[in-house]
């Protein structure tokens, strides 16, 4: 059996990250030397900084990790019947109040396509010229994400892997001791976290620590601007993530699956954001780009950027696919669906630049998961980020 590989209930020892990395860039720098050339596609931004940003601290910090992995407290105990959504025109569902003004949006729509298509070929060639500069995905997570499709997996095998990662460990712990889940005495080991929570949310609580580090912002002296839009995109992800995760139950869609897809299908977005700091510190751009052209070229970018390293990571087929198409109608797979509707629906809320179609997207793809008025509200509701409690980000 290879390094790495799982087998009969066993976990090889986790290696060093090199040769995965290295072999990724082997495979794919041609072909993404063939697609710096921009493409057209509209122009839109990532979470507007006016969302209530993030706690401040430093990568390591945590704070109440295990509510958004907690899925028990959001599932309504109400009748769901999927026929009442057959028909488009029987959802007239309308978001809330937007968490960006009228200025947010004009001043994006403002901006002119070809800046904006100029911004992100630079944001995607400095990154292919720097990808060793972007932390690796921990190989501890891309293990949690291949085992979480497996069924039967022993709590002692996601133990042994876990405590592999110091800083995943401690995380999982740390959740662990949250006030959410009510705990009278302290959580110590990685084994006590999965009897307090469970083997299942304890994985997802160790996906969100690894994919945390991607967010980091280390540029931030080059680009002010990274830091509230890095923090709006954590947050997006860990809405998405809770969003598809409880949609997940109602159609029939592996829970554990759904969340680990809602939480990396922007990863693209944090990472794009790097790139205009590569821009900067390089010499590439002279002066930093204006926040709402920032936002607007990392959104263009994002797709590419996300696939690019999705690849290097070696994170999988189903995943590189969400993460470098999520925004397309044009896919039947139920997974791409519900990411697709949980991320839009939190993108109504808190991204001026989301496309004037986006309600009518949303609503077309709630009618083919056989979502009704009620359960469109409901998970509108569960993505409200109010409800969220998760991991600190960056």
């Amino acid at each position: 059996m290879p390094d790495g590989a799982f087998g009969h209930g066993t976990i090889a020892a986790v290696g060093p990250q090199e040769d995965r990395i290295a072999f990724g860039k082997a495979c794919n720098v041609l072909g993404w030397l063939l697609r710096i050339v921009p493409r057209p596609r509209p122009a839109a931004a990532s979470a507007t900084s006016a969302v209530d940003q993030a706690a401040s601290g430093s990568q390591g910090s945590s704070s109440d990790a295990g509510g958004d992995s907690g899925l028990g407290d959001i599932v309504a105990d109400v009748d769901f019947d999927p026929g009442e959504g057959s028909a488009e025109a029987s959802l007239t569902w309308q978001p809330g109040p937007p968490l960006f003004s009228r200025a947010d949006r004009a001043d994006i729509a403002a901006l002119d396509p070809i800046d904006v298509s100029a911004l992100a070929s630079t944001i995607t060639s400095e990154l292919l010229a720097s990808i060793d500069q972007v932390p690796p995905f921990p190989l501890v997570a891309n293990k949690l994400i291949e085992l979480s499709s497996r069924t039967n997996v022993r709590a002692d095998v996601i133990e042994r892997l876990v405590v592999q990662d110091p800083v995943i460990a401690a995380k999982v712990i740390s959740a662990a001791n949250s006030p959410y889940f009510g705990r009278s005495t302290a959580v110590t080991t990685v084994e006590h976290a999965i009897r307090t929570v469970g083997l299942h949310q304890v994985t997802q609580i160790a996906i969100a620590a690894a994919a945390a580090v991607v967010f980091d912002t280390r540029e931030r002296v080059a680009f002010d601007a990274m830091v509230p839009q890095q923090q709006a995109a954590w947050k997006h992800a860990l809405s998405t993530a809770r969003g598809a995760a409880w949609l997940a139950t109602w159609v029939n869609v592996d829970v554990q699956r759904a969340y680990i897809a809602g939480l990396l299908h922007d990863i693209g977005k944090p990472i794009a954001l790097r790139g205009i700091g590569f821009a900067l510190i390089n010499g590439r751009l002279m002066t930093p780009p204006g926040a709402a052209l920032a936002r607007a070229a990392v959104d263009e970018a994002h797709l590419d950027v996300g696939e690019m390293f999705a690849d290097a990571w070696m994170l999988g087929d189903d995943l590189t696919a969400i993460i470098a198409d999520h925004h397309s109608d044009e896919s039947a797979d139920m997974l791409h669906r519900i990411v697709r509707l949980a991320s839009g629906v939190d993108d109504l809320c808190c991204d001026p630049a989301h496309a004037d179609n986006l309600l009518a997207q949303i609503l077309s793809v709630a009618v083919a998961l056989g979502l009704n008025q009620q359960k469109l509200a409901e998970l509108a509701e569960v993505i409200g980020r109010s409800s969220v409690i998760g991991l600190t980000g960056a």
